[in-house]
């Protein structure tokens, strides 16, 4: 064989291998398991393994849930598919949690201010973990119905009902489809800083010391609609109908609230604001993210900068 034949065929195998190499980016960079999950390498709480293969595995195993999955408890107990990273980077299958969040500690009767501002935090923190962390729990399984639908698989009897549940709690539309539902859903259904919980529930609560925060675990002077729902303020106008609502323990209070901020039409630019952030790749702020609260409270700009005066001088990001 000629010099010149063997350079051909040299040619022609190098050729195709870059092709083959630049098909392949191409199949993977489109394949729904090739998308980033920025979402799974959050800090704090996370989804982790040793490797981008453990984490596909992970997620497609939520996909595959079993069909006689319950969906029907609020708290999502049933869901255990992630770690918990420390911020050591210690992995635990568990909060380090032994509070009681029946009843609401006597925070009045710690008469040092400072360390009735650390025993309100210390108090409340991991029960706002927890929530986010049932958060991104909620996010992998519904990412696992993601690469179902994306790959044309037909939903299963429990992912279905999965989907079912999350647009009712979530306040998406039944006449979107399942896709543009799961991209909805995505933006709603997303972490919230523990700095901003934290700094709300102590502005609401005066440091856990209010009438409701006391008698009804209200920590986020949360309101509802319905006759005996919770309890009438003393000061309501007459003619209005609302009561501050009654929760049976903290964490209660805690996940009603993360429901409210993520589904309530008035709160939605602060999901928009959380929604750049992921989209820069920017990590979320409490700080940033208040500024969506503009109707939470009458006092407007005001509470808005007490919240990220309080973020600020508390040092909770």
């Amino acid at each position: 064989m000629s010099m010149r034949s063997k350079g051909n065929i040299l040619a022609f195998i190098f050729a195709s291998y870059t092709l083959g190499v630049m098909l392949f980016t191409f199949w993977l960079s489109n394949h729904p398991l090739g998308e980033p999950r920025i979402f799974l390498r959050e800090p704090g709480l996370a989804l982790r393994g040793e490797s981008e293969e453990e984490r596909l595995a992970a997620i497609e195993a939520a996909a595959n849930l079993p069909a006689d999955t319950d969906f029907s408890d609020y708290d999502d107990k049933y869901l255990s598919r992630l770690k918990l990273v420390a911020r050591d980077g210690t992995i635990k299958n568990e909060l380090d949690n032994s509070f009681d969040y029946k009843t609401l500690p006597d925070f009045a009767a710690i008469k040092v201010i400072s360390e009735r501002k650390k025993a309100f935090f210390d108090y409340l923190r991991p029960a706002v973990q927890f929530q986010n962390q049932l958060v991104r729990e909620r996010r992998v399984i519904l990412k696992g119905i993601e690469i179902a639908l994306k790959s044309n698989q037909a939903l299963n009897r429990s992912q279905q009902k999965y989907m079912d549940l999350v647009r009712s709690r979530y306040k998406v539309s039944e006449q979107m489809s399942e896709l543009d539902a799961v991209d909805a859903l995505m933006r709603r259904m997303d972490t919230i800083p523990v700095s901003m919980v934290l700094a709300q529930a102590a502005l609401e609560s005066a440091w856990g010391q209010s009438r409701f925060a006391r008698e009804a675990n209200n920590l986020f002077g949360q309101w509802c609609f319905s006759e005996g729902c919770g309890m009438v303020p003393n000061n309501r106008p007459a003619g209005e109908t609302y009561e501050v609502a009654t929760f049976d323990s903290v964490d209660q209070a805690i996940a009603a609230y993360f429901q409210n901020i993520n589904a309530f039409h008035r709160y939605s630019s602060i999901r928009d604001i959380r929604e750049a952030a992921r989209r820069n790749q920017k990590p979320l702020l409490g700080h940033d993210m208040v500024a969506g609260l503009e109707a939470y409270s009458t006092r407007g700009q005001d509470y808005i900068d007490e919240l990220r005066k309080m973020i600020r001088y508390n040092d909770l990001e």
